[in-house]
């Protein structure tokens, strides 16, 4: 269960790992999709938490902590970018990030929403979605589990099945690309 930001306030450490596990890595992302430098986007990144724990005292619901990380580390990957700009000046893709907060914001939550839908499958629909994800084919996946493609393919057919009841308020846009993406191979 999700911690209550009263935890957080009070120096719950579980609490804040739990939030801390659970939105790192969306931030990481998202940090990485401006800075294109996974080393770095992490340092900024590790860098809001640490702020936000110093701050705990002032956070008044997870939406307002939320909020100020993203906004933390847009702000620190953009001064990042500026203050490096010279050493960057050769590589296009850090001229401008292109991306909308809005959209990222959307996207990011659905994934997570996605993500904990997952974690709920029984353990051979999770690893024949899991492997999926990371790029694997029904015969890749095959062999790995030792099982048949047909098997792979009624997993992912009762997983898929399963995802589709508990994402019901997904956005529909955003499922059918993960839809779209389980079911490539």
């Amino acid at each position: 269960m999700e911690p209550n930001y009263i935890q957080i306030q009070k120096g719950d450490t579980a609490a804040f790992r739990y939030f801390f596990e659970g939105f790192y890595p969306a931030l990481c992302f998202f940090a990485n999709k401006i800075l294109k430098d996974e080393e770095a986007a992490n340092d900024i990144v590790q860098e809001a938490f640490i702020l936000l724990w110093e701050k705990k005292k002032d956070i008044r619901s997870l939406r307002s902590a939320k909020s100020y990380l993203f906004k933390f580390v847009k702000n620190r990957s953009l001064n990042y970018l500026r203050d490096n700009h010279s050493k960057n000046i050769d590589k296009p893709e850090h001229a401008e990030p292109s991306f909308s907060y809005r959209d990222f914001v959307i996207e990011n939550e659905t994934y997570r929403l996605i993500y904990d839908a997952i974690k709920t499958l029984s353990p051979q629909e999770k690893r024949v979605i899991e492997f999926t994800l990371d790029g694997m084919k029904n015969p890749e996946i095959a062999k790995q589990l030792d099982v048949s493609v047909n098997t792979i393919k009624t997993l992912k057919s009762r997983a898929f099945k399963t995802l589709r009841a508990k994402l019901k308020g997904v956005s529909f846009h955003f499922f059918m690309l993960f839809y779209a993406e389980l079911f490539e191979s």
